[in-house]
């Protein structure tokens, strides 16, 4: 296969991954809108966010396995077509409930897509052509992050709420059809059955950790519910360990772990997504509470990183299996933490092109390591297991995500009751903090006190995140093989 064609077919794939990171981050800013027609409290808004993280982080690992043992490209145009019927009916919901149960049904088919995506990067690709496509993953990551506020502003202040899910259904159409058109046969690796039980005590487990990391800001770390919910997902969690240890067929073979950059790779990123999550969360409240800036508006100010990401992660990417991939990808947690040091001193005066200066060490860090750290990772296991690989990836980063956006929320709880003693764990939404900044211009001392405590409180964030980038950068820098790594694409090259 040329490497054009690889490439064309490539193209479908690349789009169904896209929609699925972009669909959160456009749904963020939709949220009071939906709201506002539904009736809904807030409680019911965080169960639509819910609902998808829940269904994809327990379904992830399955759905990259499942890939292993049918036809990958009829498989994941499937889930092309689960996701974009999931996204009508999110459009059409009649209720704030129906609209919680078409999420989930969208999350099927997101976890289809997203832990499938390398996988057949890995097939359409020779080894040595690989880390191109890994950095073209990276972009898409960074990219959704900040277009997606941008995309879903614009149709939710032009249009209405409803178009943030109905412009997936062109795309993913556009998509399905090129997916018949330009994937060639992607035949099974693996004529194995599917461990069912395995699967259920998975989905428990991750399930109950997701549930209990994700809603412990609001229920409080100490709260019976979220002390339940870690109790119930560490005996079933165990169990799934001793089942896959012991199961002629697992869903996640946990030898993989054996494999030496696998490990590596899989919790160096998972730590760097933990630090981006944990700091990355406190920006919109800078950015729409303290700036007054809208959704649309905060997009454009965070767009440095998709820009800088989207320079360097093909070049690092590429040059991941040309030389030893250790040296970007320990260098690019460290300027990730030179840009997370650049906002411990923001103000609320700042303008945007100092503030897109100081979020490029960012841009150029994820880049650096991300698609390095991919191309690595799907390199190093055997291709029978690139779904579980992709899946089981995809499924640690997504629970470090979750666990990085609470921890941010605590820090930030925790420094502000240094100025409000008795403040709750809640955070405050970006618009009331909008209107609390507004009132604080009249010099009420109080509120001068909370907005100059926000301001304290994001540098305390980002402060005590820079340690998780430099930790990634140790782990990859003393841990990881880069030799092994460009042995293998020689060998598999047949250099």
């Amino acid at each position: 296969m040329s490497l054009l064609k690889s490439w064309l077919a490539f193209l479908p794939v690349s789009l169904g991954l896209f929609m699925v990171l972009l669909d959160v981050s456009v749904l963020n800013v939709a949220l009071p809108r939906i709201a506002e027609d539904f009736h809904a409290r807030m409680s019911d808004l965080q169960w639509i966010l819910n609902a998808y993280t829940l269904t994809m982080v327990t379904l992830l690992v399955l759905a990259g396995r499942i890939g292993d043992v049918v036809r990958r490209d009829r498989y994941f145009t499937v889930g092309m077509g689960l996701f974009v019927l999931g996204s009508f009916l999110c459009a059409q919901s009649w209720s704030i409930g129906a609209l919680i149960a078409f999420r989930a049904l969208q999350a099927v088919g997101g976890a289809i897509l997203s832990s499938n995506t390398l996988a057949i990067a890995t097939e359409l690709f020779p080894p040595g052509q690989r880390g191109a496509v890994m950095g073209l993953n990276a972009i898409l990551v960074a990219s959704s992050f900040a277009l997606g506020p941008i995309i879903g502003g614009w149709l939710t202040t032009h249009l209405s709420w409803h178009w943030v899910f109905y412009i997936n259904v062109p795309i993913g159409v556009v998509s399905i059809a090129l997916c018949f058109i330009l994937l060639p046969p992607l035949g099974a690796k693996e004529k194995v059955p599917v461990d069912l039980a395995g699967t259920i005590l998975l989905a428990i487990g991750l399930g109950s950790l997701t549930l209990g990391i994700i809603k412990g800001q609001d229920w409080g770390w100490g709260n019976q519910k979220t002390l339940a919910c870690f109790a119930i997902a560490v005996p079933y969690l165990v169990a799934f360990a001793i089942r896959e240890l012991n199961y002629e067929y697992p869903i996640l073979d946990l030898s993989l772990f054996k494999i030496r950059n696998f490990t590596v790779c899989v919790i160096a990123t998972a730590i760097i997504f933990f630090g981006i999550s944990a700091s990355l969360f406190v920006v919109p409240y800078f950015l729409q509470g303290l700036k007054g800036l809208t959704a649309e508006e905060a997009g454009y100010w965070m767009v440095a990183i998709p820009v800088m990401n989207a320079f360097v992660a093909p070049v690092a990417g590429k040059l991941s299996d040309k030389i030893n991939p250790k040296y970007t990808m320990s260098t690019g947690p460290v300027l990730f933490a030179l840009g997370m040091y650049n906002m411990t001193g923001i103000e609320v005066g700042i303008r945007y092109w100092e503030f897109f200066f100081k979020l490029i060490p960012m841009g150029m860090g994820m880049g650096m390591l991300v698609s390095p750290a991919y191309n690595v990772v799907m390199s190093s296991v055997p291709p029978a297991k690139a779904g579980m690989a992709n899946g089981t990836v995809r499924s640690v980063n997504t629970l470090a995500q979750a666990m990085g956006v609470a921890v941010g929320g605590v820090l930030i709880t925790h420094n502000m009751k240094g100025y409000l003693p008795g403040y709750e764990t809640l955070v405050p939404d970006p618009g009331t903090m909008a209107m609390l900044t507004m009132f604080a211009r009249f010099n009420p001392l109080p509120l001068i006190g909370m907005v100059e405590g926000f301001v304290d409180s994001i540098h305390f964030v980002f402060s005590a995140m820079m340690l998780f980038p430099v930790v990634s950068s140790l782990i990859i820098a003393i841990f990881l093989r880069g030799e092994e790594h460009l042995r293998r694409m020689s060998m598999e090259a047949g250099v």
